[in-house]
């Protein structure tokens, strides 16, 4: 979704350029600056401008103040020219990026928060709408995130933090929040630097838990060896699939099983563990279960340990990613850099905030979920003119659910 109307665009604009004007001293400059290619999308511009390049610090934020870029993104890749033609760069190498994304997860809320606006009209509608049954223009999809959805991406990079740290054994990790949904994850270790697409498909591969086979894991065939099965405190991802397999034993949510698996034998599964003896508090009774129920239960553990990555992104040698603790242009929020270690006690409703919230202004809401920032909070809103903390308004109108009135 885009601004409404021109003036949103412009009154944004000029929030963003109050910000880089005066803290534009706070972006995040990647290391080897002068190997990296730039880009940038201008307000009102659906065009990248790409291929620049910078040799200091000083020549990167002079451009972000002077140009006032809707969004700033930078290569994950290292080029001899990055100012040249994608192919007469002169790759050099790239780090490992990964992006978390809540758009992307499995969030049971998403059903009841996403909706449409004909932007002509300035109506909402429902999700399945299509087209304006007053102009009869296509509608506009709006993508809310909810705290929910927030939590969801926190956990996907918390699952990913640990594999990267405690499977690959990586020590130089860059973390950020998107400053939308989600979370940015950049791995510098100087290893990885030269690994082709092919050897970061089989990371990605890793990662999400592809080829899991439970022969692997000695939970194959209808007799067991329980000595061969996984045990808690084993590495990788055995260990993660005992866990994962007695935490779901021990909450045995039918719903959240057909959530997390898509799969409707979730509700049969839980009826039949249901009916077993409840001897699994130290680990799951793979011996107990029926081979088709463990290779349920065995997929529906990988699905719930596995990081729910753009698998897409990490492959790509070439790919940009958003510039640290630069604004947001979908929101107005920074995509704010912080140390991995301070995941859980990040709040994103509250760190990014960029933008005054000691100021004020009145826009015309077409539709508003329910929405906290920075300590305040805003209920459910329709079509109503409010009076709003700036980086509140700001969310709002890059959002494309409210207009200057």
């Amino acid at each position: 979704m885009s601004f409404l109307r021109e003036s949103d665009a412009i009154f944004v604009r000029n929030l963003f350029k109050k910000f880089y004007h005066e803290r534009s001293g706070e972006l995040f400059i990647p290391n080897r600056l002068s190997e990296r290619e730039f880009g940038y999308f201008p307000f009102g511009d659906k065009m990248m401008v790409r291929h620049l390049s910078f040799s200091s610090s000083k020549e990167l934020r002079d451009l972000v103040s002077q140009k006032t870029p809707l969004h700033i993104y930078h290569s994950a890749a290292l080029y001899k020219y990055p100012r040249a033609p994608m192919e007469e760069k002169g790759w050099i190498g790239a780090e490992l990026i990964f992006d978390i994304d809540a758009d992307h997860l499995k969030t049971p809320c998403k059903k009841g928060h996403d909706f449409k606006i004909c932007k002509k009209c300035l109506t909402e509608y429902p999700v399945e709408f299509d087209y304006c049954t007053e102009c009869g223009g296509q509608l506009e999809k709006v993508e809310w995130v909810c705290e929910k959805c927030l939590e969801s991406a926190r956990n996907e990079a918390r699952k990913l933090l640990d594999i990267l740290e405690g499977d690959f054994g990586f020590g130089e990790i860059h973390l950020a929040f998107s400053g939308n949904r989600g979370y940015h994850v950049v791995v510098k270790d100087r290893e990885i630097l030269d690994l082709g697409q092919s050897q970061r498909k089989e990371i990605v591969d890793y990662i999400v838990g592809t080829g899991l086979d439970a022969r692997v894991l000695g939970l194959d065939g209808r007799k067991m060896d329980l000595s061969y099965a996984p045990e808690l405190g084993d590495p990788g991802w055995r260990g993660r699939i005992a866990r994962s397999a007695l935490e779901i034993l021990m909450t045995l949510d039918a719903e959240a099983l057909h959530e997390l698996t898509g799969d409707k034998r979730a509700y049969q599964v839980v009826e039949e563990l249901k009916s077993i003896d409840k001897g699994w508090s130290e680990k799951p009774p793979w011996n107990l279960l029926r081979r088709s129920t463990r290779m349920f239960l065995i997929e529906a553990a990988k699905e719930y340990a596995a990081s729910h990555i753009d698998v897409v992104v990490t492959q790509d040698v070439h790919r940009l990613i958003r510039l640290g603790n630069s604004l947001n242009g979908k929101t107005g929020l920074m995509a704010k850099v912080f140390d991995p270690d301070d995941l859980d006690n990040f709040d994103p409703t509250r760190n990014p905030v960029a933008l005054p919230m000691d100021e004020e202004i009145h826009v015309r809401v077409i539709r508003s979920n329910e929405l906290r920032l920075a300590g305040f909070e805003l209920p459910s809103k329709r079509k109503e003119i409010l009076e709003l903390p700036l980086a509140v308004a700001a969310l709002l109108l890059c959002r494309g659910v409210a207009t200057l009135p």
